[in-house]
């Protein structure tokens, strides 16, 4: 990155020199002599140069003032407005102090009086080439502060989402369009999503996703759709700004920036910065959809070892997914941050893991417990911890699925803890457990209502759980408890089993 930004002309290719004059004798005078050490093209009026500009790259223009169709003044505007990265100097044989003025206000560097001569002529136009090489350099410089800064936005986040809105936001304070869009391929359906999108007279209203023709690369189709719009308006091409999007050689999407017509077009410095920029977006945005797709596959893992403990004890199916949405939501409720919470929905999903070391005669036993029994129930949770912590990613859950039966009063179980010495995870996850079994029909009880499991947790509210807790979680039932139930939530089992017991103790 820092090569591309850093590279300098000088040393490899030598500058570019227009020479605009149409007197044939000075024309050839300033040709001849600048060719000893540029490369140096010359034409004898505005409108030939506007043509060559179009054709070729050029550092320097040395223009006459005074020309017929297309004049000097004239072709500086047309330079400052379509081709403000060529930099000018004014030929003139009427030299005044507002001629100057003017032609420094249109852009010029500095201005020749006629006759030529052929040291001041050097002079004037190795000082320009020096003064446009330092502003290079700190335009390079400039650049390399602004690509630190992108990196380090774009670091901040791997949800795809939130770095497209801030890939957004920071394109559209760079480079002023007047639209954005970025879009991108999804792998598995071929199709191309507009990911985020902004326009400057309004809302922008995102396009259904685009079937990609599976006959044809991404690449070909994304390259074709950029010609497409590049080809709707091609007297306004330097408006546009279109790039892919790869990473590993694939193409993975496209960013296009659009300026209105009359706005400063997009010059070949832009265009370089937002090819870098495209290469960090690529890298960025493909390694977030990676993670979000690694993290949903660990998710499906988890959620399907979750469920097969719960068929295991079939009348308890889809508990644990059940708990899960009441505790994330009374976790939201209690203001924990995305981080804690996200670790809470995995603690839920696989708080009864160790009911996999009960055995069968004990876990799925139709009446009452013995002492024995109970005993042998209660080591779930610490069996649950030795099952989960060797896998290191899931290690933060560990003090929940362990705690998640210890009483607010300190009567609980595995380790006796009481009151803010449980953790808050594990004492949602209490609240949330015992609702959701008492609210579920058992072999050997119906199903709770509502207000009947509520006014226990009243009753037991600051003895087996936090009584703040509790009262937020009342709160939640009653405004939010129909959304919160899953819908193909069991509410009859003929199995039988023991898991309300576990509250009744």
């Amino acid at each position: 990155m820092a090569e591309v930004l850093l590279t300098t002309t000088a040393a490899q290719v030598r500058p570019r020199l227009l020479v605009v004059e149409d007197d044939q004798t000075i024309r050839s005078f300033c040709q001849r002599l600048l060719r000893l050490t540029y490369e140096t093209e010359a034409v004898a009026n505005g409108q030939e140069a506007i043509a060559l500009l179009r054709e070729q790259t050029f550092d320097l223009v040395l223009a006459d003032l005074q020309m017929p169709v297309i004049g000097g003044m004239e072709l500086l505007q047309h330079v400052r407005q379509h081709h403000p990265d060529v930099d000018a100097i004014i030929l003139t044989a009427h030299a005044t102090v507002d001629t100057a003025r003017e032609a420094m206000k249109l852009g010029a560097l500095d201005y020749l009086s006629k006759p030529i001569d052929a040291e001041q002529l050097e002079r004037t136009v190795r000082t320009a080439l020096e003064l446009r090489r330092a502003r290079k350099e700190k335009e390079r410089l400039s650049d390399l502060v602004v690509m630190y800064q992108f990196s380090q936005l774009i670091a901040t986040s791997l949800d795809v989402e939130q770095q497209a809105q801030q890939i957004t936001q920071f394109l559209w304070q760079r480079f002023s369009p007047s639209a954005l869009v970025l879009s991108l391929i999804d792998p598995y359906d071929l199709r191309l999503h507009m990911l985020a999108a902004r326009a400057a007279a309004g809302p922008f209203n995102r396009q259904p996703p685009i079937a990609l023709n599976a006959e044809f690369t991404p690449e070909d189709l994304i390259q074709a759709h950029l010609r497409l719009v590049h080809c709707s308006a091609p007297e306004h091409e330097d408006i546009f700004c279109g790039v892919v999007l790869r990473t590993h050689d694939r193409a993975i999407g496209y960013l296009h920036l659009v300026r209105a017509a009359g706005a400063p077009p997009f010059d070949a410095s832009d265009r370089r910065l937002l090819s870098v920029f495209a290469s960090q977006i690529a890298a960025s945005l493909d390694n977030a959809r990676l993670y979000q797709e690694l993290k949903e596959q660990n998710r499906q893992t988890i959620e399907a070892l979750a469920e097969a403990i719960d068929a295991r004890d079939a009348y308890t199916y889809g508990h644990s997914r059940q708990v899960t949405r009441y505790a994330v939501r009374l976790a939201e409720l209690l203001g924990l941050d995305a981080e804690t919470i996200a670790l809470l929905d995995y603690a839920c999903l696989l708080h009864d893991i160790g009911k996999i070391g009960v055995r069968d005669y004990v876990l799925l036993k139709p009446g009452p417990l013995s002492n024995e029994e109970f005993g042998v129930m209660k080591r779930h949770p610490q069996i649950g911890v030795r099952i989960i912590e060797r896998i290191h990613g899931l290690q933060p859950t560990l003090p929940t699925i362990r705690h998640h039966h210890e009483r607010f009063d300190g009567k609980g179980y595995p380790d006796g803890l009481g009151g803010a010495a449980i953790p808050v995870e594990a004492r949602i996850v209490a609240i949330a457990d015992a609702f959701e079994a008492m609210t579920s029909e058992r072999a050997y009880r119906p199903a709770m209502d509502t207000e009947t499991a509520l006014q226990i947790l009243v009753e037991g509210s600051g003895k087996q759980w936090d009584p703040e807790l509790v009262e937020l979680f009342i709160q939640m039932i009653r405004s939010e408890g129909t959304r919160l139930k899953l819908p193909d939530r069991p509410t009859q089992h003929r199995c039988r089993g023991s898991h309300q017991r576990e509250y009744a103790r």
